[in-house]
């Protein structure tokens, strides 16, 4: 690990700047060819004690670096390498393993997105469009009956995503692979913990089929409508994963 082959730093004065000047620090080394994508920092502690700081400043220049994506905290990993380039644009701290409340956060996120998007399907979609639609609602209902859950995750994201493709507009193309890469290993996580909760993939299963036949009809305000109760049913659904993970 390129940290522990590094020799300490000068002792760093405690000032207002501190932590930005640690943060720099960090996200020099992980951008300067030191790390790949994929591997697991140091212990804060050791991380610490090489830059002679606190945990406290630590930890805030840590949170840093992952609301930039470069690093992300993995449940029985550790802080891991996310990406080697700092992006150019918009950043966002992925929805981590069981934080539930960010995830929903993101879906929060999803619902104008979903919305406006499911809207400009229904005057745009061409055929090629509905038929990436109708393979991705196939492929979530053979999914639901072999108990896959991956496999649905995935579906469900594909037809979300040729809904987006659907605008003719790369913008919400791009956004929604944004937002999926956000969220996709968290929503595995969380619907294999309840897949005991009976009925839930049926039930969104039957809001998407209710939405492609609004885009197929051409019906902006029918896809509007469905869009909406989608993605708050979805909200519905997640915080009462939730609450019974809590009891």
């Amino acid at each position: 690990m390129a940290f522990l082959k590094k020799e300490p730093i000068p002792t760093l004065r405690a000032d207002a700047n501190l932590t930005d000047r640690i943060t720099d620090l960090l996200v020099a080394e992980i951008t300067g060819g030191q790390y790949a994508v994929g591997e697991v920092l140091p212990p804060e502690q050791v991380i610490a004690d090489r830059l002679n700081v606190s945990r406290t400043v630590l930890r805030e220049a840590v949170s840093r670096l992952k609301a930039e994506g470069l690093v992300q905290s993995k449940q029985g990993v550790g802080l891991t390498v996310m990406m080697t380039t700092r992006p150019s644009v918009l950043r966002m701290v992925a929805a981590e393993e069981g934080d539930t409340e960010q995830v929903l956060r993101i879906v929060e996120l999803r619902r104008g997105f979903e919305i406006e998007a499911a809207t400009l399907a229904a005057q745009r979609r061409t055929d090629e469009d509905l038929a990436a639609m109708r393979a991705a609602l196939t492929a979530m209902e053979q999914a639901i009956a072999d108990g896959d859950v991956a496999a649905g995750v995935d579906a469900d994201l594909g037809f979300h995503r040729a809904v987006a493709l659907a605008t003719k507009n790369e913008h919400y193309l791009n956004f929604f692979d944004f937002l999926a890469g956000l969220l996709a290993e968290n929503l595995r996580v969380s619907r294999s913990r309840s897949a005991k909760l009976a009925g839930r993939a049926s039930q969104a299963q039957r809001e998407h089929e209710t939405l492609f036949k609004a885009i197929e009809a051409g019906d902006p305000e029918a896809a509007r409508d469905h869009a909406r109760t989608h993605v708050e049913h979805t909200e519905a659904r997640l915080r009462s994963t939730q609450a019974a993970e809590w009891h």
